[in-house]
């Protein structure tokens, strides 16, 4: 087995997805990124942004390098209001979709309330509540496609919770919830008077579906969303929030002597991307059509093999497939890299071990590579526990 100079052996023992990621991007030297078979959005689009930070700020300063003070940069409000249909007191700007849900969470949890996540879920909706001071418990999405158990969860809402947590794409599997299926989230949550915070960073990757954001479905229900995912745009540090009118107000409130790190300049910018995002969506998709080809090809190759189980979905740019008769996946990522130096996120990290997650947002060429390498370790890790009669569920 080869191991990459730098990287470290126990790569895969941090707790959380967010320490592991971040421990990458920390590797001296530093991991190619065409080793990242994890990533949730493609590569930033630099060209994209260039041609706007020029037009912008070649002859003088554009007009949109406002105050963000108050509830944000005051085109980029608009520009919000106008795209989602919501009414620009309904909406709170932000230094992304992690700070969005800290100001929720800083609104309207106090030390000891509970909040119910999502799992299989990106755990730092869980970390972030847990750091508000909140009792932290889970409700399950399940079937082929993760949608909300509503028996388990009006089971669960008996406790009384304060907040409900949940992705729409799914994060970690990409599927959709449908407007229908949020709607009864909400009434759940609003027979013991709880609200439910819906972090729809990768939503927009299913814009052809024409479902409207949440906030919009039901008065409990929270938006929250940034340009990092869709438009691929995590360096302009942009978020928002979308509540009604009232409960935004309440949220503003709550962080007014808080929220000090908006940037102006990243936030102009961010207003004028907002004010034209046709030529990003055409990016995307162009980047996605393709890979979803490749990725379909290469998934149907490994499941005929026997190698993995799961849907791909319809949207979005990650897929969750469980990895067969494996409940360690954690050592099945680490022997993945070891063996072929492709990184993929064990679904440890998500509260759902036995399954991994890819992401197939990258250029066409390196996915095609990386999935046929992944095929080969899983393959090669298959067959080297049957020969030593070894159970791959104690590997």
């Amino acid at each position: 087995m080869r191991m990459t100079p730098g990287v470290s052996s126990d790569l895969f023992d941090f707790a959380d997805f967010a320490s592991w990621s971040r421990a990458l991007y920390r590797q001296k030297p530093p991991v190619a990124r065409s080793s990242f078979l994890f990533d949730s959005a493609p590569e930033e689009p630099t060209d994209l942004l260039t041609g706007i930070v020029r037009d912008a700020f070649c002859d003088g300063v554009t007009d949109r390098f406002a105050s963000v003070f108050g509830r944000g940069n005051p085109f980029a409000l608009k520009a919000l209001a106008k795209r989602y249909g919501a009414t620009e007191a309904e909406i709170i700007c932000t230094t992304g979709a992690s700070s969005a849900v800290a100001m929720v969470l800083r609104a309207l949890i106090q030390p000891g309330d509970l909040v119910l996540a999502e799992r299989p879920g990106f755990d730092v909706l869980e970390i972030l509540a847990a750091d508000s001071g909140a009792r932290v418990e889970s409700f399950t999405r399940t079937g082929p496609r993760y949608e909300v158990d509503l028996d388990r969860l009006r089971e669960a809402v008996k406790a009384r919770p304060r907040l409900i947590m949940l992705s729409n794409l799914h994060n970690p599997s990409g599927h959709v919830l449908t407007p229908a299926g949020l709607q009864a989230v909400a009434a759940i949550a609003g027979e013991v008077g709880a609200l439910v915070l819906v972090d729809e960073v990768y939503a927009d990757f299913a814009e052809a579906l024409g479902y409207p954001h949440a906030a919009s479905l039901a008065p409990n229900l929270i938006t929250v969303n940034s340009l990092s995912k869709v438009f691929s745009l995590f360096s302009l540090r942009f978020g928002w929030i979308i509540a009604e009118e009232g409960l935004a107000a309440r949220i503003s409130r709550a962080n007014a002597s808080r929220e000090f790190g908006i940037s102006k300049l990243g936030h102009a910018v961010a207003a004028l991307v907002l004010e034209n995002p046709q030529p990003f969506a055409d990016r995307w998709r162009s980047i996605l059509e393709p890979n979803r080809a490749v990725l379909a090809r290469h998934v149907d190759a490994m499941k005929s093999d026997g190698l993995i189980a799961g849907e791909i979905p319809e949207n979005g740019c990650v897929y969750f497939p469980s990895v067969t008769g494996e409940s360690d996946t954690r050592a099945v990522a680490r022997a993945v890299w070891q063996a072929e130096q492709i990184l993929v996120a064990p679904g440890e990290f998500f509260g759902e071990p036995g399954h991994i997650r890819l992401g197939f947002g990258m250029e066409t060429a390196a996915l095609d590579h990386g999935l046929a390498r992944l095929h080969a370790a899983l393959r090669s890790r298959r067959d080297a526990n049957v020969r030593s009669g070894t159970s791959a569920h104690h590997a």
